[in-house]
């Protein structure tokens, strides 16, 4: 009789699945926190009942993995491909930019009919071809590089006070009418996100809105609306738990909270009970909370808070998306662009006997390698559930940190905190072969494209003006304002593409162009004068030099201009340096703006 029951409750379930109007999809995602960072795994945590409200009624993906930091965890969702296999390996270095060839989420809501919205954190790329609205996304608000204060972000942009690009229009944020006290970037960029939600309502158009806040990576500051007592990054948590509280109401005032599939997790490890944090491949790193609710697709609701233990991963957001709303993908996707991740929408019901086998069986490589390319070995975890029926019997991960370690097995079934290593028990021979044979797969499939370089377009009319950042130096590691302000020495190469041959000018500074008014070349600004005296630019493609020059500096400029003649269209390198009278490098070519003589 309980079978029956069961199956009767599976086929209603379903059926709200696949008869509703079309919901609209809300996914947000802090930034740099976990489990510890919620009072719902916390009690004497951060305090954030919305979020832990929200908990109660979702479906908890209790297993949930996404890579072990930034840029790589954004390129996985958003592909549904592993993130090194789209060229995300890193958080800068050029090697943070998601290949302009891949196919996004934004673009397959875009295609079926869905209004998209991005507001915060980006982080795979800040000039065109790799900008969110390049990449599907038709509203934008964001801050450029990996969040505010980063070198490629607007000139002293702090979370309490900066200027954010909205649809490429600058606007100051300013202490809005939203309920919470003061200016602070998660308050700015959930009520751009309302605003985008609010339009498309009165459009009745279905809408994907993707929130990946930049709060709470460090650094720190208070906002406006802490508590006493509370520390600033608790109570940048605490802001962020008002806000989500603030979004829910907002959902309930519209009449949409039910036919919304909104969820909420995290982009890496970050304060856990678990072993290892930001950066590691243990689970501390890449487990994170996940919760989905849809109360009109038999998803949660109140008092239907429910926990599925599978294995899921960010690369398995984007097909279950896919086979939830039943969208169609973009016609003639090339094999290289394969969807990797898997829909769990199966286990999302109450009936296992419609769980794929081939889902059960599937294992999940995670890596980030933070390198120029690609090392086979270094820092990966791969993942794998052993089922008995409807039963998991194991929780496996097996580790290696790098080339010259040892490998590493855990059952985190049965350990959570990955404490005892099982990789000398003979028992476990066949699941560390097994293992080890997914790891190889997965390198296959990285290392095909491993060679390529990302290449930022210089001259094309979607953005007329470009500006190269020390961030994407490959070689130096220039990723962050105060590195600038203190005159940080370095060189690297960027690697870009010619929209077309012909004359480009380049604007080599030291300092952005928002404060030129306030700086000159030589000035100190609000940092470290620097005794500019030269500047050489270089430009290349293999051993083929298109021009190696270097031009004396005016010390009363803002920049040192090179006007280029007979570019080749193509590929090519370009790498800047200042130098002392004495012909020493110093400081940085931070900022470095071009374009071409036809678009000026």
């Amino acid at each position: 009789m309980k079978a029956i029951k069961l199956g009767i409750l599976s086929v209603l379930i379903s059926g709200y699945l696949f008869s509703q109007d079309r919901p609209n999809v809300i996914f947000v995602m802090p930034d740099d926190i976990s489990h510890n960072s919620f009072s719902y795994y916390k009690a004497n945590g951060p305090q954030t009942p919305n979020i832990d409200k929200l908990a109660k009624e979702s479906v908890r993906l209790t297993d949930f993995n996404v890579s072990p930091s930034c840029s790589p965890t954004r390129a996985a969702l958003l592909t549904g491909r592993p993130s090194d296999v789209v060229g995300v390996w890193h958080t800068i270095n050029g090697r943070n930019m998601m290949r302009a060839d891949e196919i996004t989420m934004a673009d397959i809501f875009k295609q079926n009919g869905y209004a998209t919205g991005l507001f915060f954190k980006w982080h795979l790329g800040d000039n065109y071809p790799f900008r969110p609205k390049d990449r599907g996304f038709e509203y934008v608000s964001w801050v450029k590089g990996g969040g505010t204060g980063q070198q490629p972000d607007y000139w002293g942009n702090t979370n309490n006070h900066a200027n954010i690009w909205v649809n490429d229009t600058l606007v100051e944020m300013t202490d809005e009418d939203d309920g919470i006290k003061g200016a602070f970037t998660t308050n700015f960029f959930f009520n751009r996100s309302m605003e985008f939600m609010e339009e498309n309502i009165k459009k009745k158009k279905p809408f994907f809105a993707y929130i990946p806040l930049g709060t709470a990576h460090a650094p720190h500051v208070m906002p406006p609306d802490a508590r006493n007592g509370a520390g600033a990054k608790t109570a940048t948590i605490e802001n962020i738990d008002k806000n989500m509280g603030r979004l829910i109401k907002f959902l309930d005032d519209k009449g949409i909270a039910d036919n919304t599939i909104l969820i909420f997790t995290t982009d890496n490890g970050g304060g856990t009970y678990l072993r290892g944090g930001k950066g590691s491949n243990y689970d501390g790193g890449t487990k994170v909370p996940c919760f989905v609710r849809w109360a009109d697709g038999g998803l949660g609701g109140d008092g239907k808070g429910r926990e599925i233990q599978p294995l899921t991963a960010h690369i398995d957001w984007l097909p279950t998306f896919m086979d939830i709303l039943d969208f169609n993908d973009v016609s003639d996707r090339p094999e290289k662009l394969k969807i990797r991740g898997k829909s769990f929408k199966p286990f999302l019901d109450l009936d296992p006997s419609n769980d794929p086998i081939e889902y059960k069986n599937r294992a999940v490589t995670i890596n980030d390698m933070w390198t120029e390319f690609p090392e086979k070995y270094k820092k990966l975890s791969v993942k794998k559930d052993i089922w008995k029926g409807n039963m998991i019997t194991h929780k496996w991960r097996l580790i290696r940190n790098s080339s010259e370690s040892d490998w590493e097995l855990y059952d985190v079934l049965v350990d959570e905190k990955q404490e005892v290593d099982l990789i000398n028990n003979s028992e476990n021979n066949g699941i560390i072969i097994e293992l080890k044979e997914e790891y190889e797969k997965w390198w296959q499939l990285v290392e095909e494209r491993s060679s390529e370089y990302t290449r930022i377009v210089i001259g094309n009319a979607a953005e007329p003006e470009t500006d190269l950042h020390a961030m994407d130096f490959h070689g130096t590691v220039i990723w962050e304002q105060d590195a600038v302000k203190k005159g940080a020495k370095g060189s690297g190469f960027i690697a870009i593409e010619f929209e077309k041959t012909g004359a480009y000018n380049f604007d080599l500074r030291r300092w952005p162009k928002e404060i030129e008014k306030e700086t000159t070349l030589t000035s100190a600004g609000s940092g470290k004068a620097l005794a500019i005296a030269s500047a050489r630019i270089k430009i290349w493609d293999g051993d083929t030099i298109y021009v190696d020059e270097t031009k004396k500096a005016n010390l009363n400029a803002d920049g040192v201009k090179f006007t280029l003649k007979n570019l080749p269209k193509g590929p090519a390198f370009v790498q800047t340096w200042f130098y002392d009278a004495s012909g020493e490098m110093v400081g940085a070519v931070y900022y470095n703006y071009v374009h071409s003589e036809e678009l000026n």
